[in-house]
C-alpha cells in the first residue's frame, strides 16, 4: 500500500531538509514525503516554499481560512483534521503518517511493522480528570490505514476541556479495537548509566547490551543523546523522546519562550549540537 508521510511546518526554525533526508534515509517502505505548510505569516510561508523547493520536497500549502484561532494546539488540530478528512480522501492516500516537523527516523524501521492491522497506531497522551483516566491520541507521531477508516470525520484531532489537541480522538479509541498505542522512551532512559561516567569512558558495546532502549543506536547517537541531555538539564528543556526508530526533537514549545535568556542559550546550544551530529 502507498504511504504518504504528512510533516507540518508553521516555521522554518527546524531544518527540514534533515528531517526528509533521514526519511529517505531509513525508512524501508518507499513513501511519498509531503510537507504541509502551514505557515500564518507571508514571508514563513515563502521561506518554507523555497526550503522545499531546494531540496526537491514535495509541500502544499493548508488553507489558512480553517483557522478561526491563533492558539497553537487548536491551529495543528484544525490542520489534521484537514489532512485527514480532505486532503488525504482527496488524494487517494492509503496509510498516511501524521508527524510534527521535528520528528524524524534515526535508524532502519518500517511504517508497516508499526501499525499492523490496525486502523490507527500513535502515540498517546493520558490524563486523569474527574477520577477519570482517559487516554486520547498525541499527533506527533500518528499512522492512520485510511483503507480501514469507514468514517475520516470520526476522527477528530479537536480539544477538549482539560485535553489538548487530539483530546476528541479519546471517543474514537473508546468506539473501535484496531488501536494501537506506540510507546515512547525519554532520551534520558537512554542514556541512563549508573557508572557514573560519560559515553567516552566506557565500552558502548557492553551499554547497549544492559539497556533495551540502547541497543539500536549506533555510538554517534548515543553520544548526541548524552550531550543533548546535559545542554536540557542545564537549562530547563526538553531533551526529547524515541519510539519505534523515531526521534521527536520537541522543539516547538521552546520557540514560544526565547524571552528567557538561558532558555534561548540552551535552545541554541542544542540546535549547535544537532547540526554537527545530523548535517
Amino acid at each position: 500500500m502507498k504511504i504518504s508521510i504528512f510533516s507540518f511546518a508553521v516555521n522554518d526554525l527546524f531544518p527540514l531538509d534533515i528531517v526528509h533526508r533521514q526519511f529517505t534515509k531509513y525508512i524501508e517502505e518507499d513513501f511519498d514525503f509531503i510537507l504541509f505548510n502551514d505557515a500564518f505569516d507571508s514571508q514563513m510561508e515563502q521561506n518554507i516554499n523555497t526550503i522545499a523547493q531546494y531540496n526537491k520536497i514535495n509541500y502544499v500549502r493548508v488553507p489558512q481560512n480553517i483557522h478561526s484561532s491563533r492558539n497553537p494546539s487548536i491551529e495543528y488540530a484544525n490542520t489534521l483534521n484537514w489532512a485527514v478528512q480532505d486532503y488525504a480522501i482527496n488524494n487517494g492516500c492509503d496509510i498516511i503518517v501524521l508527524m510534527h516537523c521535528d520528528v524524524f527516523p534515526i535508524y532502519k524501521t518500517s511504517i508497516l511493522n508499526i501499525i499492523e492491522d490496525n486502523i490507527v497506531a500513535s502515540t498517546i497522551e493520558s490524563k486523569v480528570l474527574a477520577d477519570e483516566t482517559i487516554h486520547y491520541f498525541y499527533p506527533a507521531f500518528t499512522i492512520i490505514n485510511m483503507k480501514l477508516l469507514k468514517n475520516a470525520n470520526e476522527l477528530d484531532f479537536g480539544l477538549e476541556a482539560g485535553l489538548d489537541c487530539g483530546g476528541k480522538t479519546k471517543e474514537f479509541i473508546k468506539n473501535n479495537k484496531l488501536v494501537k498505542f506506540i510507546g515512547s522512551h525519554q532520551t534520558s532512559n537512554i542514556v541512563s548509566n549508573s557508572t557514573g561516567k560519560s559515553f567516552s569512558e566506557i565500552d558502548l558495546h557492553v551499554y547497549r547490551s544492559t539497556n533495551q532502549h540502547a541497543r539500536l543506536l549506533n555510538d554517534s547517537l548515543l553520544h548526541f543523546f548524552e550531550t543533548n541531555l546535559n545542554i536540557c538539564k542545564d537549562h530547563s528543556l526538553s531533551a526529547g523522546w524515541v519510539a519505534e526508530g523515531f526521534y521527536h526533537y520537541i522543539a516547538g514549545s521552546q520557540w514560544n519562550a526565547s524571552e528567557r535568556t538561558s532558555f534561548a542559550e540552551g535552545h541554541k546550544k542544542r540546535m549547535e549540537l544537532f547540526l554537527k551530529y545530523f548535517y
